[in-house]
């Protein structure tokens, strides 16, 4: 974030879109004063790339995602709801990922949340808190199933056996609790829901390359300046780019020859003044103008 704020400002979100890119925005969690840069950062991109899309058809070249974690610790974005209900025609996929469905509440409303869930074709759970009302909600969520119940009494003489069909939760919340580390449900629109195993992706034999680093970057000085030094500098800084953008003063042909003819016959200097023995200081006047072409040597005092 910090290295967006004050060295890389220009993000191209044409560029973003049409090349192979990735933007990753790392905040600490231990200060909370920078969360509200983030919501700002995603609500003005998803702005731009929105208006990439109109310029190609409604529609982005490559799919753009935004894998927001920790979305309910964030500040609430202005109109997310819209993000969600619009963005998946223009192949921009939102991946919020949360803790619990209570931030969104918190942050969005009854309303606003569920029109968010809803907008989710995927969800993929796991790993609840003994507590957890999530767990209740998905529970519900995934639905029932039927199962056969019976019971068997013996008597002395007389055993009974009595079976009946009888509905109960795909999963209770109790089981979804008790869900081993590193198994997930898995639920997607059109099919049925998916209990599966998914492992760390250092255990997907990915060969990585050399690990990205950035280059370091001092911190900028900060200086403080009264109000007349903060005039001067911008009106310096106004005058130079205008004098920049305008170019060379254009001058006029006809001042352009005689300032040449000036400079090739320079005016001859005027002799000092005399002073003659009485102290007096004589200065040499020009004669009548018929005799201008006169020397200066010839010239009376």
């Amino acid at each position: 974030m910090e290295q967006i704020l004050c060295f890389d400002t220009a993000i191209d979100a044409e560029k973003f879109c049409n090349e192979k890119s990735a933007l990753f925005i790392i905040l600490p969690e231990e200060d909370l004063t920078k969360y509200f840069m983030v919501s700002l950062m995603i609500q003005q991109l998803y702005r731009e790339i929105l208006a990439v899309a109109d310029e190609n058809g409604g529609k982005l070249k490559n799919r753009v995602m935004f894998f927001c974690d920790e979305l309910g610790t964030l500040p609430a974005i202005q109109s997310l709801e819209l993000i969600f209900s619009a963005s998946r025609s223009r192949r921009l996929t939102m991946v919020p990922i949360i803790q619990s469905l209570g931030q969104l509440q918190k942050n969005y409303g009854k309303e606003g949340a569920e029109i968010i869930v809803d907008n989710c074709q995927d969800t993929i759970f796991g790993g609840f808190a003994p507590n957890s009302q999530t767990a209740e909600v998905l529970s519900k969520a995934l639905g029932s199933r039927t199962v056969m119940s019976g019971s068997v009494s013996r008597g002395k003489n007389d055993p009974s056996q009595s079976l009946q069909m009888m509905e109960r939760p795909l999963m209770t919340p109790d089981e979804l609790k008790s869900l081993p580390k590193g198994n997930f449900v898995v639920m997607k629109t059109g099919t049925h829901p998916v209990r599966t195993r998914l492992r760390l992706f250092l255990d997907w034999g990915i060969t990585f390359g050399k690990p990205y680093t950035m280059e370091e970057k001092s911190q900028r000085e900060v200086t403080y300046a009264d109000k007349q030094t903060l005039e001067e500098n911008i009106d310096r800084q106004h005058f130079s780019c205008h004098a920049a953008e305008d170019g060379p003063e254009r001058v006029p042909a006809e001042k352009r020859s005689g300032e040449k003819r000036a400079t090739e016959n320079p005016p001859a200097e005027e002799p000092p003044e005399s002073k003659d023995g009485t102290g007096t200081l004589h200065t040499p006047v020009a004669g009548p103008r018929e005799h201008a072409g006169y020397r200066r040597s010839d010239l009376k005092t």
